[in-house]
């Protein structure tokens, strides 16, 4: 075929040479971002190498250490408490606790069942105490078995290795080398409660920690606890210690030294014994405390390892009250005890002279109705030596219609009464005084006659407590001084005020109440002590109303009389003030004073020669 075109093989060359040049172009372009790609992988691994080993190196070296290195903190030493001569009250010993570590812990149920055998304590007693602990830092211990015996502790170390999270520590803990001595002016212990942590009044202290909860342990709380220290220790993958590697030792806490004298306390808490009441010792020179004892008294060793439920009823007696301290928080009427200030007020506004006479035929007539001497038949003619120690309720009686309400509260606010004395213990009450307008404001109503009466002889409204008593009673023998009561023996004496009346008819009042404890006639004659001279003055304290009294020849204990005494001795120089109450005990003489001398006789036993001067009664 001769019109056919020819067929030419294509250009093959220019064809590759086409496809090289693209594959070039390619290639670079491919490995140009395969540079870009690996150049950013190599930054961002350098970026992130600086960040975990620079920027973030420090946080994780810390967290690495904390896998192997623990803290273990040091609890410090309490401080001592002694006596004036320096005899110890309340120290330290150590105890071992018994803790978990909640992080540490995988199989909580497990490890329940573990230490409830160990410890022969119920499963249930420790699960309540780890919810107790739920809102505190997993990393500190909870404090399943406080003051654990050496065979608990011993069990649990020896299994150890198969409880992880349990720790054993060994913690100081009170110990009382004469006894529960002075609980209520010592306080307790007890573990530090959230409340407390949040209020930030306890800045030292973590969960767990044993902190004051009244008395002297609690005001000087921070005194006393002194400062936690650490031991850093490195541990295997176990929790077993393998070496220590840092420690701070804890700095102890201070000791305090008290003014109390410990021959006096115990001597006071044995008098009291078996007797619901309180006793108040003071220094007529300087204010300065001796003994402060309030009965029945408590065992503060039980709170620190948790009170049992019987343990808590018994504590919470409402009769007997024995966590109140009756000494500052218990408020009575001091009944013929009060009869000091009325002789005083008497005598310092000049309504009455020692030799003043009022005739005491058993009672006295106000309006339609009678006022009753304590003594049926009456006294007869009656002046004041014979008013205060035979306490005839007519002589002081007519002192107060002579001196009137308003004078009678202004002598009695002038002794202290119906305010706080200042001493530095928490909850301490203030008494009461009435007045007028405080009694037109509380029950709108005019004061009343014979309301006087009954304040004349300290009942009715009128509320003391033991330690403004000794206080009033130190007064009069200091001259009319009166102090802040102190128990610290290095405070110096810190006078508040001096009472409203001359010093020279206090001394007039003060010899007449020597024949309270030496007259054949006087009330107190069961206080009487050969070779020294006691002032001392009884009161009798009705609980319920005459009328109610007649009802019954005999009624149950909690409606009986208080019984109250209040004493000096020696009374030419003297030294000591005493306040007893008895609650229901009945007549002030028979109940409360031998109360007092069993304390003035200790007191007399420890000073040589004995104080023996005789004081002859000159008006």
């Amino acid at each position: 075929m001769k019109n056919e075109p020819e067929i030419k093989p294509p250009d093959t060359h220019l064809t590759l040479r086409r496809f090289d040049t693209g594959s070039k172009q390619e290639r670079h372009q491919f490995c140009f971002y395969c540079n870009i790609f690996l150049l950013c992988c190599f930054a961002f691994l350098c970026a992130r190498l600086w960040y975990l080993q620079i920027y973030k190196g420090k946080q994780f070296k810390e967290l690495s250490e904390k896998n192997s290195i623990k803290y273990v903190r040091l609890q410090s030493y309490r401080g001592n408490i002694l006596d004036c001569s320096g005899r110890l009250i309340a120290g330290v010993e150590p105890s071992f606790n018994i803790g978990v570590v909640l992080k540490d812990v995988k199989d909580v149920e497990g490890l329940l069942m573990e230490l409830s055998k160990l410890l022969d304590e119920p499963a249930t007693n420790i699960r309540m105490k780890l919810v107790a602990a739920k809102d505190q830092p997993s990393y500190l211990p909870v404090i399943v078995k406080r003051d654990a015996s050496w065979e608990e502790v011993s069990r649990v170390e020896a299994r150890l290795y198969r409880l992880p999270g349990v720790v054993v520590d060994v913690a100081p803990a009170r110990q009382y080398p004469y006894g529960t001595v002075a609980p209520h002016l010592l306080g307790y212990l007890g573990e530090v409660s959230l409340e407390q942590l949040k209020s930030g009044n306890f800045p030292h202290a973590v969960p767990g920690d044993l902190v004051g909860k009244s008395g002297i342990e609690l005001r000087f709380e921070r005194e006393l606890a002194g400062n936690s220290g650490y031991r850093m220790i490195e541990v295997d993958a176990k929790g077993r210690m393998i070496k220590v590697l840092k420690t701070r030792k804890p700095l102890p806490g201070k000791d305090l030294q008290l003014s109390i004298n410990l021959d006096l306390q115990l001597a006071a808490e044995e008098a009291l014994s078996g007797k619901s009441g309180a006793l108040v010792a003071l220094d007529p020179r300087d204010g300065k405390l001796l003994a402060m004892a309030s009965s029945p008294k408590f065992d503060p060793r039980i709170f620190a390892r948790g009170v049992t439920q019987m343990e808590w009823k018994q504590l919470n007696d409402p009769l007997l009250t024995p966590l109140v301290n009756k000494a500052i928080q218990g408020q009575y009427a001091p009944g013929s005890t009060f009869k000091i200030i009325m002789a005083a007020g008497g005598l310092q506004e000049k309504v009455i002279n020692p030799y003043s006479h009022f005739f005491c035929n058993g009672s006295l007539k106000l309006g339609r109705r009678r006022f009753r001497c304590w003594k049926k038949g009456g006294h007869g003619q009656t002046d004041l030596y014979k008013g205060l120690v035979q306490s005839c309720d007519v002589y002081f009686y007519n002192v107060g219609l002579k001196l009137g309400m308003d004078r009678i509260s202004k002598y009695a606010f002038g002794f202290g009464l119906g305010k706080k004395t200042g001493i530095d213990l928490p909850n301490e009450k203030s008494g009461f005084v009435p007045t007028r307008a405080w009694k037109r404001r509380r029950f709108n109503e005019p004061w009343q006659k014979g309301e006087t009466l009954n304040y004349s002889i300290g009942q009715g409204f009128l509320l003391v407590t033991p330690l403004q008593l000794a206080r009033m009673m130190a007064a009069v023998g200091n001259g009319g001084k009166l102090f802040r009561p102190e128990y610290i023996l290095s405070e110096p004496p810190d006078l508040q005020a001096k009472v409203p009346v001359n010093s020279r008819l206090l001394t007039v009042i003060k010899k007449d109440l020597i024949g309270v404890t030496e007259d054949k006639h006087g009330t107190a004659r069961s206080c009487y002590i050969p070779g020294i001279h006691i002032a001392g003055k009884t009161g009798t304290a009705q609980v319920i109303k005459q009328a109610k009294r007649r009802e019954s020849e005999k009624m149950a204990w909690k409606y009986q009389d208080h019984a109250l005494f209040v004493a000096l001795a020696p009374a030419d120089n003297p030294q000591i003030a005493v306040a007893v109450i008895i609650e229901h005990g009945g007549h002030g003489g028979s109940a409360a004073a031998p109360v007092a001398r069993a304390v003035i006789e200790r007191w007399l036993q420890l000073r040589s020669p004995k104080p023996a001067t005789i004081l002859q009664r000159k008006l």
